[in-house]
């Protein structure tokens, strides 16, 4: 427990917004696909969001992790009040994030929520040590909710001996990446280094990698390359097969992945009260 809790101190996770929004048919084109890490509390009413991995319904006193890149589609038929914040974790955060995949909601009481979100809110964007210290110790708060069911196992584990395999794959996701030149780093042999990581994370190395680099393609078609080059960026033979790829993993083609991606939240009406004067949800 001793590793995973102090692993848990050192993480560095900068938050890019936060407040409180009511919405409502809106919803549907202010949840796109992005970068961040959101972590959402419903307030009041309900939505609906589809995942890669599946639909999930937002309901009223629940808090919910949304892994970035995650995000397919969105409803809501009536209205909903919900806090939210936007995180971009360190490397290692977001590998361990990756690799762990937490549950997507867990119950919180309104009363905390409605003290932490505010908490947090107030300070993120503050730079005083004062508002700093607020901010983290209240982040750390609300994750602990997603950790209520962490295995022994993974609490007992060693992380700290998968930083390196981390940077690693985050150095090395535009290339062929072959098992034992993660288990080196290690200094075990590769059955060993892929069962303790499956063990561990509960999830395939190869799954992990593969996911990876699904990300890294998300995030090279939000900007001006071209498939073509894309794919060869991520060493891929031709635009076709980075092409299959990606549909496999994603069940879109990038062409209906990018037109997605790009669609205008601007364009659809204003959400609600809110705290802040941010734009996205």
């Amino acid at each position: 427990m001793n590793d995973f809790y102090n692993f848990f101190q050192s993480t560095k996770m900068d938050i890019v917004t936060a407040g409180y929004a009511d919405i409502g048919k809106e919803w549907k084109y202010m949840v796109n696909d992005f970068l961040y890490v959101r972590i959402y509390y419903i307030r009041s009413g309900s939505a609906q969001l589809m995942l890669i991995d599946g639909p999930i319904d937002l309901e009223e006193g629940y808090l919910y992790f949304i892994p970035a890149f995650s995000i397919l589609s969105g409803s809501c038929s009536g209205q909903m009040g919900h806090y939210f914040i936007h995180i971009i974790p360190d490397i290692f955060t977001e590998h361990f994030f990756k690799a762990l995949s937490l549950k997507h909601r867990c119950k919180m009481d309104a009363a905390e929520a409605d003290f932490l979100f505010p908490l947090i809110v107030h300070n993120y964007n503050k730079n005083t040590l004062s508002s700093r210290i607020a901010t983290d110790s209240a982040l750390k708060l609300i994750f602990s909710h997603f950790f209520t069911d962490l295995s022994a196992d993974t609490s007992n584990s060693n992380l700290n001996r998968f930083t390196a395999v981390f940077e690693y794959i985050d150095k090395h996701i535009d290339e062929k990446i072959y098992i034992h030149e993660l288990s080196a780093l290690t200094y075990t042999d590769d059955a060993y280094f892929s069962n303790l990581f499956k063990k561990t994370f509960g999830i395939s190395l190869q799954k992990y990698i593969l996911n990876k680099k699904t990300d890294r393609a998300k995030s090279l078609l939000s900007t001006d390359m071209t498939v073509a080059e894309i794919a060869e960026q991520l060493n891929f033979f031709d635009a076709a097969s980075f092409t299959n790829f990606f549909k496999k993993q994603t069940n879109m083609t990038p062409k209906d992945f990018r037109s997605r991606l790009h669609k205008s939240p601007s364009s659809a009406p204003q959400a609600g009260r809110r705290t802040d004067t941010k734009k996205e949800p």
